[in-house]
């Protein structure tokens, strides 16, 4: 009876472990930004949202993503409801949201997924167990005692993690000067799934720019 619960006490902690491994694997930061020091424009009122991405699903969803969560003070609209489809000249894009009052343009773009493999070692278990006392102790002879042993120390095979790093652009233009007035790169490890990139990166790039009185209802930030 004791071998068994033993037993059980290494697979459940050997389940915690792996189950926390899965919580902790998927994060999104921001591992380089840039804002013009010659920007005075102040919050931008009015911003067009194009996602670079050939998988018109994908690019629908995270310029609504970027709609949606744009704060109080400035107004967004999806790309893809300014254009049916991806329009590859520039210059009748620009015209475009001029003719519209666009004041601002936010764009961003895939531009790498890399992967790599982490090995991670056996691991030897120990499970703590009290001794037993009375008039028969389970090292009353070798064959129980030698057995025993075994059961309370046990080792997980070792075993490949795939590793997926996935980095994303996103610049911010003012119009119409048309020109760049922040950047800003994220990166994510192990994305669970990509509708939980794209919120998470959202969230992380407009909760930036805002600080950098971009967006928003608020002014520039002083000292920026």
């Amino acid at each position: 009876m004791d071998r068994v619960k033993s037993s059980n006490a290494v697979s459940r902690f050997a389940l915690a472990t792996f189950v926390a491994w899965l919580a902790g694997c998927a994060s999104t930061s921001l591992i380089s930004s840039w804002d013009s020091p010659d920007f005075r424009g102040g919050p931008l009122k009015k911003i067009a949202v194009f996602v670079m991405s050939t998988d018109e699903s994908v690019r629908r969803f995270a310029e609504d993503q970027m709609v949606q969560k744009m704060p109080a003070g400035t107004k967004a609209t999806a790309g893809h409801t300014l254009f049916d489809k991806p329009e590859a000249d520039k210059e009748k894009v620009r015209a475009a949201l001029g003719k519209e009052g666009y004041d601002g343009v936010l764009v961003s773009r895939l531009v790498a997924v890399d992967k790599s493999e982490t090995y991670v070692p056996p691991q030897t278990h120990f499970v703590a167990t009290a001794p037993q006392m009375g008039i028969s102790p389970y090292y009353g002879n070798f064959g129980g005692y030698y057995g025993y042993g075994y059961v309370v120390m046990q080792t997980t095979p070792g075993y490949t993690v795939e590793n997926t790093t996935v980095v994303v652009e996103t610049i911010l233009y003012a119009l119409p000067e048309d020109k760049p007035v922040w950047t800003g790169t994220t990166q994510t490890l192990d994305p669970r799934s990509r509708p939980e990139m794209i919120q998470a990166i959202t969230q992380l790039v407009e909760e930036e720019m805002q600080k950098k009185g971009l967006i928003g209802g608020s002014g520039k930030v002083s000292g920026r």
